[in-house]
């Protein structure tokens, strides 16, 4: 069963595509931020959209449009970055599940691909009590995703700093896969290439305090070969972490 966008069919549609059984939905929660001198803004919304789609393909499911907007006070040094307070991310989760809820979904799956997003989307979903029958899937945990991410690096020989946790070279190469017309390679430069706890102890104070380009990892290996294969591997660990849910 291919998957749907909801907000491509009419409400009749989607009644009736639920009534059938198709009654799980994943919203994904990117950003609008910096992602250093060589990818574009809406890179965490892209990839939220891909990753999205194919994780809805393999459930069966609708795909929510991205929440394009997310929390990155961390990077409002950059020009252009858009943050949401975390308080206001919080609503905006609390809204959408209780709108879809509603509805009749029995399955939704709330897909953050930006870092910032992780911690308030938990803290939003501890507040939620589902409605009858309503099972809400949180990925929350940052780590685990910078570690697969660094499992399918090194793959290609990359290894786990270089492949970095923000605009590094697993992120680099999944954008060259689905948008290679809004990468510019010939700006991509190294960034912070410290330890992943150096990193998370000091990011949300703000990113410009590691790296001036705003770059956690190293761009400059990244090939589309390689991104076409972190995606087909993301969605597939996405894919295991919902099946393992129940």
């Amino acid at each position: 069963m291919t998957a749907l966008h909801l907000d491509q069919l009419t409400w009749a549609d989607i009644k009736q595509e639920i009534q059938t059984g198709r009654d799980t939905v994943v919203v994904p929660f990117g950003s609008t931020e910096q992602h250093g001198r060589h990818l574009p803004l809406g890179t965490d919304a892209m990839l939220g959209d891909e990753i999205g789609w194919g994780l809805a393909e393999r459930l069966g499911a609708f795909l929510a449009p991205t929440v394009r907007f997310g929390c990155s006070a961390h990077h409002l040094a950059f020009t252009g970055t858009i943050s949401l307070g975390e308080k206001t991310f919080r609503s905006i989760v609390a809204d959408v599940v209780a709108s879809l809820s509603r509805h009749g979904f029995r399955r939704i799956v709330l897909l953050p691909t930006h870092g910032g997003n992780f911690k308030p989307l938990a803290e939003a979903v501890a507040k939620i009590e589902p409605a009858g029958g309503v099972r809400i899937y949180a990925f929350t945990d940052l780590i685990r995703l910078v570690g697969a991410a660094a499992e399918s690096s090194r793959s290609f020989g990359v290894d786990a700093a270089k492949s970095g946790a923000h605009s590094g070279e697993w992120e680099t190469s999944l954008m060259l896969a689905i948008r290679p017309e809004q990468v510019k390679m010939d700006r991509a430069a190294e960034g912070f290439l410290g330890e992943l706890s150096e990193i998370t102890s000091k990011v949300f104070d703000g990113i410009q305090n590691l790296d001036q380009n705003g770059v956690l990892g190293d761009p400059r290996p990244a090939t589309a070969e390689a991104g076409k294969k972190y995606l087909e591997d993301i969605v597939e660990y996405l894919y295991q972490w919902v099946s393992d849910q129940g």
